[in-house]
């Protein structure tokens, strides 16, 4: 018997976002799942992130924390009307995201069955990554492993192979394919990447050694550095800037040092590259922005670049503490893009207590980065005010960042 709320439309219509479910079976034996909300479904779902049509819609996604073996069911206690198919409005939209032919729906005990197998014979070696790294969890002291993967060439070689061997696939390719839907649910703005088009495609993914668990991952790619024509027609040796582009871990596993331990062994690996020339990423969300500038001057720190920084202009007189050269100089020598050194360098200058020379250095590049707006205001005592306005905001903001660091040698 239909009652009042039944013909009230918001009684039937639900988020995506809170309705979708991601859960993860643990490695240890009668360990409770491990179940998290994703932070956008609108790639899936569209940008309302809402469905219509059914009571109390659950849609679980859930893997194998170790194989990453999908499965999908829906749940819901009723639908508006005959018009409303759970197939067509929600299976069906979600299962392009899933990798062809390797996820298993609705039937639990065949995808249990499925991922145990597999677990049987699952080697993080065997996938065809090499390890680059390896630390002690700071939150439960386990080993955790650092491996990185030629993605691209491996997905490029499965399509060479697939010309004779239609099934043909890799199983580092498989794996990506069963965890890649995490960028999309949890990157703002995540799409899949083309491996047919970019051969140069490397991934990195984190493990707990002792249980195999993944616990986060980055997808990054090199191109050539043009930025001196002349020299890179001349230079034999090839020169490469890599570029961070999806980096994630795991929900369950935010929050205990891991994404910093995965962006450091990213930047040694890439700094003991002689052919590459620069790190880059690849549009930074707050929170990224936060992590790295934290590890970059706990790393230009124990590097000795502080100890580089002069306490006096080289000539009596100059409002710069260091030149423009000394500073590219500087850049090159750590890897790091023009933005981001320059920053950390003002961080660095207020951490030193160079706060004159640090002032001065913040208000030049405000006036550069904004000459067009400043030029726009009416007198001299307005852009003035303005340019010290946007100063004490990033100073507040340097002093935030610089409290979540910690510095072997003080200053």
């Amino acid at each position: 018997m239909s009652t009042v709320e039944d013909f009230q439309p918001q009684n039937w219509q639900a988020s995506s976002t809170e309705a979708l479910k991601i859960s993860l079976i643990p490695a240890a034996e009668g360990a409770g799942a491990l179940q998290f909300s994703p932070t956008f479904t609108y790639p899936i779902f569209g940008d309302e992130e809402q469905i219509y049509g059914f009571r109390d819609l659950v849609i679980h996604l859930v893997f194998d924390s170790v194989t990453f073996k999908p499965f999908l069911n829906v749940k819901y206690s009723a639908t508006a009307g005959d018009d409303v198919d759970a197939q067509r409005d929600v299976i069906d939209k979600i299962t392009p995201f899933l990798p062809e032919g390797d996820f298993i729906q609705r039937d639990e005990a065949a995808w249990v069955d499925a991922f145990m197998k597999e677990r049987e014979t699952f080697d993080i070696n065997a996938l065809g990554a090499e390890r680059v790294d390896e630390y002690k969890g700071a939150a439960d002291g386990a080993t955790y492993g650092v491996y990185r993967a030629p993605l691209g060439q491996l997905a490029a070689a499965d399509a060479a192979a697939q010309a004779t061997n239609p099934g043909a696939q890799s199983p580092l390719v498989r794996f990506w394919k069963r965890i890649q839907i995490l960028t999309l649910l949890f990157i703002e703005a995540a799409t899949y990447i083309s491996l047919e088009d970019e051969p140069e495609w490397e991934l990195y993914l984190t493990f707990n050694e002792a249980d195999r668990t993944l616990v986060g991952l980055c997808t990054a790619y090199k191109y050539w550095d043009y930025r001196d024509a002349g020299a890179f027609d001349s230079s034999e040796a090839p020169a490469y800037r890599k570029k961070i582009s999806q980096f994630l871990v795991l929900p369950p596993y935010q929050g205990q040092g891991h994404g910093s331990a995965l962006y450091n062994a990213i930047y040694r690996g890439w700094f003991r590259d002689s052919t590459v020339t620069e790190l880059t990423v690849e549009e930074p969300n707050e929170a990224f922005d936060d992590m790295r500038d934290r590890n970059d001057l706990e790393m230009l720190e124990r590097a000795g670049f502080f100890a580089e920084v002069p306490a006096e202009p080289a000539h009596s007189g100059d409002r710069l503490l260091v030149s423009d050269e000394w500073a590219e100089q500087m850049r090159h020598k750590y890897k790091l893009e023009q933005r981001q050194f320059s920053r950390l360098l003002e961080m660095a200058l207020l951490h030193l207590g160079r706060e004159p020379y640090f002032a001065v250095q913040v208000k030049r590049r405000i006036c550069i980065k904004n000459r067009d707006a400043l030029a726009e205001l009416a007198d001299a005592e307005q852009r003035a005010k303005a340019v010290s306005d946007s100063f004490e905001l990033v100073k507040s903001d340097y002093l935030r960042i610089l409290a979540g660091c910690t510095f072997a040698k003080g200053k």
